[in-house]
């Protein structure tokens, strides 16, 4: 008996504190006959407003609420934002597939905002070659405009995430002096393999003339001729941390100054 009597009390007092809330949220009612009651609704010590204060406040000590700096802008994707700094607006693309589709809604955004500067940091285990050819046409057309692009790598750029690295602006390509870059011989994949000599023949010819093309274009990007590259992928993988990139010619140094 005790414990309904409890239950219905708190009932009540919730039903009574709901009431006062609803009819504080109401407009101030009308003067009237001696005796009734003028409900009077206390503004937001901050904005003086009556209503919505808390869609720009917290509620307790009335702290705006925090907004992103870029929250005016409509970006075409999540990989993508505008920094703005001293020297002016700069896009920062962050790579983690080889996803040239994205890439190119990013330099899209960038010329219709007249945005000239960009940094793409890659954090990227490598994907198709094919699609890294299209990124990295991307930002040949690009800096061929007068636009700049650095590249960064904090953590790793593996495979076709190192051709993007070091396609970056000769100068302008920065990582983290412990961070991982790594390129090596390119590989095919299929499910089912029903082949003759001659097709593992004319595989060997198009893989060779495509890990040439690459070779020779890194080699144009580095301190290593094509023949030390050929050499230092064969039969295996080239890892090299970022301080051994900078030495080896295929980064310009530290982000941030760092060592």
């Amino acid at each position: 008996m005790k414990t309904a009597m409890r239950v219905l009390m708190i009932l009540g007092a919730m039903l009574i504190a709901s009431a006062g809330w609803a009819a504080a949220d109401q407009e101030p009612a009308p003067a009237g006959a001696a005796g009734q009651a003028t409900i009077q609704i206390i503004p937001c010590p901050k904005t003086k407003m009556q209503r919505e204060c808390l869609t720009c406040h917290v509620a307790g000590d009335f702290r705006v609420r925090e907004t992103r700096a870029d929250a005016h802008r409509n970006y075409p994707n999540d990989a993508m934002s505008v920094l703005d700094e001293s020297d002016g607006p700069r896009g920062y693309f962050l790579l983690n597939g080889i996803d040239a589709k994205a890439a190119a809604e990013f330099f899209g955004y960038l010329r219709a905002n007249k945005v000239t500067k960009a940094i793409i940091e890659i954090h990227s285990p490598g994907g198709s070659l094919f699609n890294a050819q299209r990124i990295i046409s991307m930002i040949q057309r690009w800096q061929s405009e007068g636009n700049s692009l650095e590249t960064r790598v904090d953590g790793y750029a593996a495979s076709a995430g190192f051709l993007v690295f070091v396609a970056g602006d000769i100068g302008r390509r920065f990582v983290g002096p412990q961070a991982d870059l790594m390129w090596h011989e390119l590989m095919s994949f299929k499910m089912i393999d029903i082949s003759t000599p001659s097709d593992k023949e004319e595989e060997s010819r198009i893989l060779r003339h495509l890990q040439n093309v690459r070779n020779d274009w890194l080699a144009t990007r580095g301190k290593l001729t094509k023949a030390e590259i050929d050499d230092l992928i064969r039969k295996r993988e080239f890892w090299m941390s970022g301080a051994q990139a900078v030495g080896f010619g295929f980064a310009d140094g530290f982000i941030g100054g760092r060592r």
